[in-house]
């Protein structure tokens, strides 16, 4: 039986429409024009999924709105700007074995804090992956418009062989909140509205092996040398513990790691390190050294806690607040800007539609604190509603004195 379609979209580029001279552009035109036909023709295609055989095609997504205030020391320091945030997911279920997924990322910035940082547009518009699949539709003073194409990828899985190539996110971290060991795709968690986190353009092979052991090899090729990024990575458990080795090549250095994940009792006890080391000049070169520890633990009345401690043994000292929640780019070598720094978080639910986190980052450079608190609450099924601060504070010039807050409150509704 012949289905009638249920939507039609017709989609419509005018031909001068400002902006578009090059080919260059007329590419990333016809990427993103492809991903709304996908969205347009997605109910046309696709059927009811059945115990042995999902949909065709599968479509997620949200829309999210969020309100940024900052402010420093002064009165006349007031700031604010406004995101909105859409996200599509789309999933193609084109066999048993093999799947593909392409992912796009739409954000408008619009206010006078987004006007006052320079070149705020081209800023945002980088990205780690090797192909530029991203377009500045709008690139104004006070608002920016851009779409990104963050994943794309076709993934070939079996009960023993996993093979994915493209565009996508490679996490081999395992603490909460700094992973030494995340070589190809490290985040910063104070970039709390890119909960996908970033992909990059790679080939990763799994393979599977037996006592719930798997080996893997993954490779982010660049167009130069050295900034390419392969490792290999082992897994496996042992006395109730989950374990891993790395090594490989990271950018200049030869990479070398250890994880693990496990209990003392009823505490969860997790850590991280990473050795990197110069390839030239191997023998006189003093190498970096990350490493990350965590403990947590979860109390009968709705609390949670969680330490976590990071050494960087190359910091930079160096902070800078302007682009924190936009664009603030971390490595597994340089996952934050000091030698020692803890991290302490503390969650109350006070009910299974309310949660309050209260964050804390200290570190002894500069006597460097960040309050980070955050309220959530879902309102509905698929609405949320986030209350966030991040209050930066440190010894400068003889003193001590806040750096600058920033209060967001976001609404989120997904489908």
């Amino acid at each position: 039986m012949i289905r009638r379609p249920q939507n039609l979209c017709i989609l419509h580029i005018p031909a001068d429409a400002a902006g578009i001279h090059s080919k260059n552009m007329r590419d990333k035109i016809k990427i993103l024009t492809l991903a709304l036909l996908l969205l347009c023709t997605t109910r046309l295609f696709s059927q009811e999924g059945s115990a042995d055989r999902p949909k065709w095609v599968e479509l997620h997504g949200y829309i999210k709105d969020m309100q940024i205030v900052s402010f420093g020391g002064t009165a006349d320091s007031l700031s604010s700007s406004n995101l909105v945030y859409n996200r599509l997911n789309l999933k193609f279920n084109l066999s048993k074995k093999l799947s593909a997924r392409f992912e796009i990322r739409n954000r408008m910035f619009y206010g006078d804090q987004v006007a006052a940082i320079p070149d705020f547009g081209n800023l945002i518009n980088q990205y780690p992956g090797n192909s530029n699949l991203s377009v500045l539709w709008v690139n104004q003073p006070n608002l920016v418009i851009q779409s990104v194409v963050d994943r794309m990828l076709v993934q070939y899985s079996t009960i023993k062989w996993d093979v994915t190539v493209g565009r996508q996110r490679i996490n081999w971290g395992i603490n909460n909140i700094w992973n030494p060991n995340d070589i190809f795709n490290a985040y910063n968690f104070l970039d709390f509205d890119y909960e996908e986190r970033p992909g990059n353009d790679a080939i990763r092979v799994q393979h599977y092996l037996k006592d719930n052991s798997t080996i893997e090899f993954a490779y982010k090729p660049a167009d130069a040398d050295n900034q390419s990024i392969g490792a290999v990575l082992y897994k496996f458990n042992r006395k109730k513990y989950d374990i891993q080795f790395l090594a490989g090549v990271f950018n200049t250095d030869i990479v070398v790691g250890a994880g693990w994940a496990g209990s003392i009792h009823e505490l969860g006890f997790k850590g991280e390190i990473s050795y990197f080391h110069p390839k030239k000049q191997f023998t006189d070169s003093t190498g970096v050294i990350s490493a990350s520890v965590m403990a947590d633990y979860t109390f009968k009345n709705n609390w949670y806690v969680n330490l976590s401690f990071l050494f960087n043994s190359d910091p930079s000292n160096s902070f800078n607040l302007n682009y924190k929640y936009m664009n603030f780019n971390v490595t597994a070598k340089n996952l934050f800007p000091f030698r020692y720094t803890l991290y302490t978080g503390v969650v109350k639910s006070f009910s299974p539609i309310t949660s309050l986190n209260m964050a804390m980052v200290y570190s002894p450079t500069n006597n460097t604190l960040l309050l980070y608190p955050t309220f959530s609450w879902n309102i509905a099924e698929d609405f949320d509603m986030d209350f966030i601060i991040q209050s930066f504070f440190a010894s400068q010039e003889g003193h001590y004195q806040s750096l600058g807050s920033s209060v967001f409150l976001r609404f989120r509704w997904s489908f």
